[in-house]
């Protein structure tokens, strides 16, 4: 079974339902409110182990009423824990999240994730190096993602670095990872109001830019390729698609499909997790995801 460790976001996601997006000062009643389980980096730990995949998670979570629930609950997710610090000088981290008509709007308050310092990555030197893969998202130091990079770009581990939320990044750091997934407004902030076609050239095989309901796209070395996304009758949340569709494709690449064949298998699981509430709820279990393509 193939290795792979997620370096990230653990949170509970707390949502509100509502019809309408209320302006500045006003106040509405919403239809409903739950709590999920979240965090970019453990929705994609989920969806890796949910394909099939040998998954370990570095982070952190609050000494608070949320941290074990957060760790159990990746346990039970079959990801381990064994990496994760429970922090006492910060809460846990935290989603929180409008839907409105299956769409979103989020604000997240790292709380204990902004304690995933360096120093607590270099314990796990040893562990990283037996990797084939590393997955990181924007949701830890800045600090900490660039030395990550650093050490697997020495060691030679393959690097998917989903660049989000949206943060500036060196040049030096995208040309070390082995991909980058960032959807369109990503892109823009990290290459400015350049052409898209233009991008994409200048990173063949490594940028991938997720276009929604559109697909995806990437460059190839000779042409633009748009793998398209998988149509959906009914929308009912896209939290966690992304995450989703970045965990399925690990999955493929990691299995040694194209990148446009891992795309496919990307766009295939995120278009079964957006017709279930929550980011972690919808994941689809592989053998899903293949009998939908």
């Amino acid at each position: 079974m193939k290795k792979v460790a997620v370096i990230g976001s653990i949170s509970t996601d707390f949502v509100v339902t509502t019809k309408i997006i209320p302006n500045q000062g006003e106040t509405l009643v919403g239809e409903s409110f739950q709590t999920f389980f979240g965090g970019k980096g453990a929705n994609q730990a989920i969806a890796l182990s949910r394909s099939g995949l040998d998954v370990s998670m570095i982070g952190a979570v609050g000494k608070d009423v949320f941290g074990q629930a957060l760790i159990d609950n990746l346990k039970e997710n079959g990801i381990n824990t064994d990496m994760i610090q429970t922090v006492d000088t910060a809460e846990s981290g935290s989603a929180h999240i409008q839907v409105m008509d299956g769409d979103n709007r989020i604000i997240i308050i790292p709380g204990a994730n902004d304690r995933l310092s360096i120093d607590v990555v270099k314990q796990y030197q040893q562990q990283l190096q037996q990797m084939e893969m590393v997955i990181l998202q924007n949701e830890i130091p800045v600090e900490t993602i660039e030395y990550i990079i650093d050490f697997c770009a020495t060691q030679r581990i393959q690097v998917l670095y989903n660049p989000a939320p949206a943060k500036e990044i060196s040049e030096e750091y995208i040309e070390k990872v082995t991909y980058l997934t960032p959807n369109e407004h990503e892109a823009v902030l990290l290459f400015g109001n350049k052409e898209r076609a233009e991008v994409l050239r200048n990173y063949p095989n490594k940028l991938i830019i997720t276009l929604g309901n559109q697909g995806a796209t990437f460059f190839d070395g000779e042409a633009e390729v748009i793998v398209p996304a998988q149509k959906v009758a009914t929308v009912i949340d896209t939290t966690g698609a992304g995450d989703t569709f970045n965990g399925y494709f690990a999955k493929g690449i990691l299995e040694g499909l194209t990148i446009a064949e891992s795309l496919k298998l990307g766009n295939a699981a995120s278009a079964i997790a957006i017709q279930t509430k929550g980011a972690q709820n919808g994941i689809p279990m592989y053998e899903k995801v293949v009998a939908s393509l």
